[in-house]
């Protein structure tokens, strides 16, 4: 879970990076608005301060490997091979030696299809889609597993907390939606869910055990 996180904070990271100018000119318009419901609205919907679409940054600058070293075609072939073989390798491999074939996803098979998803996503559209891409299943299944092993049982909700990005990226490429709420689905909910759910594991036990 962590790891995914922070693969998906390095994308809004790198996401803030490219267009820093206009992150200093939303942040210095928010300041000034202070607590003014108006004055904030104002700030964040009535220009983009020059900052691209998250779609648009992951299609034109995100990309880890600008420019590919291989045809197109044989490109993303390569990449698709990358995450295709390893889950196919995975299934014989349960197909022929696991006593339970439909078992739930085990924490190898999570490490290897997360790591090959993360280097053809961030090869092609950056750590951000990495991020967006790996979270949701990675929550899913530690989740899935911490249920069965830990006293611990948080909700699948922070799973749908995590997935938010994926809607705000098929709304934002269909043009569906305001801007606003693309950016909030696809930068601010994740963050929000990672940090409830923070709160529930280590500060809310901890509370409790002092009354």
């Amino acid at each position: 879970m962590l790891l995914s996180t922070l693969l998906y904070v390095g994308g809004l990271a790198q996401f803030g990076l490219a267009y820093a100018g206009g992150m200093q000119r939303l942040s210095g318009r928010l300041a000034a608005a202070g607590t003014d419901p108006e004055a904030l609205r104002a700030a964040v919907a009535t220009t983009r301060y020059d900052i691209a679409q998250p779609v648009a940054f992951i299609l034109g600058d995100a990309a880890l490997v600008p420019e590919p070293p291989l045809p197109t075609q044989q490109w993303y072939g390569a990449l698709a091979a990358l995450v295709v073989v390893p889950i196919i390798a995975f299934g014989i491999n349960r197909a022929w030696r696991a006593t339970r074939p439909y078992k739930w996803v085990s924490i190898n098979e999570l490490v290897g299809i997360s790591l090959a998803v993360t280097i053809a996503a961030a090869a092609v559209g950056g750590v951000l889609l990495a991020g967006v891409l790996v979270m949701p299943f990675v929550f899913l299944v530690i989740i899935k597993h911490t249920h069965k092993a830990k006293n611990f049982r948080p909700s699948y909700l922070y799973v749908l907390g995590v997935s938010t990005p994926l809607v705000g990226l098929a709304l934002d490429y269909a043009g569906t939606a305001p801007a606003l709420y693309v950016d909030l689905l696809t930068l601010v909910f994740p963050v929000l869910s990672v940090l409830v759910l923070l709160l529930s594991a280590f500060v809310r036990p901890r509370v409790k055990a002092l009354f």
